[in-house]
């Protein structure tokens, strides 16, 4: 009896607490976490028929048209530059493409297109230097333009302009003033302005008469 009073005991915590490796969620595999993906978007449905794309350019005018095309080709963001597919196709679809001519003016020395040379393209001021006071008859002759007006010079030249006609690249028909000869059409030479010297400028139409 006594050395049973002393026997140890099982731990029967010990027998009843399984182990964690034999635990079945330690044994199953923990699934991935999902993730949402956002759907593709439909593609574009294919254009086969010219005749809409054909009505609206020619419906649309040259400038805008050509605006409309610079500002998308090179928007102010990144985030609205054609995808390279475009890029592409509008490459190869204007690869034969190429810029008419730029003519010069041997009137005012301006550079144009002879595409929209129109009879208001070309346009030149009155010549200060040409101008003779009459205080007699109390009027100034305009020499360039042979017109005459009232006063003594301090009104201006007369309206309008000396010259307002279609550009030219011919020397002998590029003379218009009315003191002008057959000997001196006082026409000022590309030589004596510079033009192939320096960059040429594009038109005097936007001038103010002064």
């Amino acid at each position: 009896m006594v050395f049973s009073l002393f026997a140890r005991k099982p731990d029967s915590s010990q027998l009843l607490t399984p182990s964690p490796s034999d635990s079945p969620a330690a044994l199953s595999p923990t699934p991935p976490p999902t993730t949402e993906t956002e759907p593709e978007p439909e593609p574009e449905p294919e254009v086969t028929d010219p005749t809409a794309l054909y009505d609206l350019v020619r419906s649309v005018p040259p400038q805008t048209l050509h605006a409309y095309t610079l500002a998308h080709l090179c928007p102010p963001s990144e985030s609205g530059v054609p995808s390279s597919r475009t890029l592409t196709a509008l490459t190869h679809f204007f690869h034969e493409l190429s810029p008419p001519p730029q003519l010069h003016c041997a009137r005012c020395h301006s550079s144009f297109f002879e595409l929209s040379n129109t009879d208001t393209s070309c346009r030149i001021p009155h010549d200060d230097e040409s101008a003779l006071v009459d205080r007699a008859a109390y009027e100034t002759l305009w020499g360039c333009c042979g017109r005459t007006v009232e006063g003594t010079g301090d009104i201006g030249p007369p309206d309008g302009w000396c010259y307002e006609g279609r550009h030219t690249t011919d020397t002998r028909r590029a003379r218009f003033r009315a003191d002008s000869t057959i000997h001196d059409d006082k026409i000022v030479s590309c030589a004596a302005r510079g033009c192939y010297g320096r960059k040429r400028k594009r038109s005097v139409s936007v001038l103010a008469v002064t």
